[in-house]
């Protein structure tokens, strides 16, 4: 045989799954060390340790929000006006992942925004349009069969001139050329 064997740490299996009044005392002495408590106390697991600091009152419960009926108009309301989950959470007083599980579990949809300006007009009111046809900046892309020219733009990317011709022409529009001395 090749190389040396290490012996394997031997599990401490009891029979009765009960804590003693001793490994109570144990964890509630040195909590919340869990590596000195799992040197102290091997045949416990480092979730055992965590049950019982909680039955002991070492972890404090979860607060848990129950909503009330003024809390669902509000977070309906808010959600319509195409306010963000942050505000939303802001405004009951809750946590984002508190309103985002509402939001789920009623079945409710985030209003979607107007896209942001990025400082060229052209790209603009074809963000614009696509959106105001209910349409994502994605969608638009996907319908060129483009890769993310649209979904990527920001202030001081050019996007070329084919790509925003065959946009317009995509979203039913035109393109003209005005001068202005004429």
């Amino acid at each position: 045989m090749h190389g040396t064997f290490e012996p394997r740490p031997v599990r401490i299996v009891r029979a009765d799954n009960t804590w003693t009044f001793n490994e109570s005392e144990l964890l509630r002495e040195h909590w919340p060390d869990t590596a000195k408590l799992r040197k102290l106390l091997p045949h416990r697991t480092e979730r055992a340790l965590q049950h019982m600091a909680k039955r002991c009152g070492l972890i404090p419960p979860k607060e848990q929000n129950i909503w009330t009926g003024a809390q669902d108009k509000t977070l309906t309301r808010m959600a319509a006006a195409g306010a963000t989950r942050e505000e939303i959470a802001t405004e009951l007083g809750l946590t984002v992942i508190q309103v985002a599980n509402r939001l789920n579990y009623r079945g409710i949809n985030l209003t979607k925004r107007p896209p942001k300006s990025y400082g060229d007009p052209l790209v603009d009111e074809i963000r614009r349009r696509a959106f105001d046809l209910k349409m994502s900046v994605t969608d638009l892309d996907r319908s060129l069969g483009t890769r993310r020219i649209f979904t990527n733009a920001w202030k001081g990317r050019r996007i070329k001139a084919t790509h925003i011709h065959r946009a317009v022409k995509a979203l039913g529009g035109e393109l003209k050329i005005e001068w202005a001395d004429q």
